[in-house]
């Protein structure tokens, strides 16, 4: 069965889960729903139905030997789910709450390539999405944090974040994973 991902306006989290499935490169589509109650983001993948944003995540993680995240079960897949759990409740939380998140996470990228410290995954899709919306409806600046910024202008100079800002833009949009376009 092909992997859909159903979504509204592909912005914060949304906007991440695109560039998780970029990243994984297996064959994927997009399906733009604007119909008032219909729950999106929503992935459709291996005969499941996933709504939740978080478990969406936590699912691209696992797939292809999980490239992008941990086997279920393991202390690293349990810091990957407590990662991406404190990203979108802190980010959604107010000004005073977000401030301490990037003061955390500027501390965790000051010795490390990687969020998770030891390989890109699910959560730096994440962290792109969220602080991409913070910056956009929060107003929130990384002058104060100069390793989440540099991390953070890394994964804008990534491919999948180009392909994925080019999707919410609407703009002419070329896949560096494998997007085989909207489904009908």
């Amino acid at each position: 069965m092909e992997t859909i991902l159903y979504h509204g306006t592909p912005s914060g989290c949304t906007f991440g889960i695109i560039v998780a499935l970029e990243w994984l490169c297996r064959p994927y589509r997009l399906v733009q729903v604007e119909l008032p109650g219909i729950p999106v983001p929503a992935l459709q993948s291996g005969g499941k139905l996933l709504s939740d944003c978080r478990a969406i995540l936590r699912h691209i993680g696992q797939q292809r030997r999980c490239l992008l995240g941990y086997r279920s079960g393991t202390a690293e897949a349990r810091k990957l789910d407590t990662l991406l759990d404190y990203l979108h409740e802190s980010f959604d939380s107010g000004q005073a709450r977000m401030a301490l998140a990037c003061a955390t996470l500027d501390e965790m990228l000051g010795g490390q390539e990687w969020l998770d410290g030891s390989k890109r995954t699910v959560a730096d899709a994440c962290l792109v999405a969220v602080v991409r919306w913070a910056q956009r409806e929060a107003g929130l600046e990384l002058g104060a944090y100069p390793a989440l910024q540099r991390h953070v202008g890394e994964l804008h100079a990534d491919p999948a974040v180009f392909f994925a800002d080019a999707i919410e833009t609407q703009r002419p949009a070329v896949s560096s994973g494998r997007y085989l376009g909207k489904a009908a």
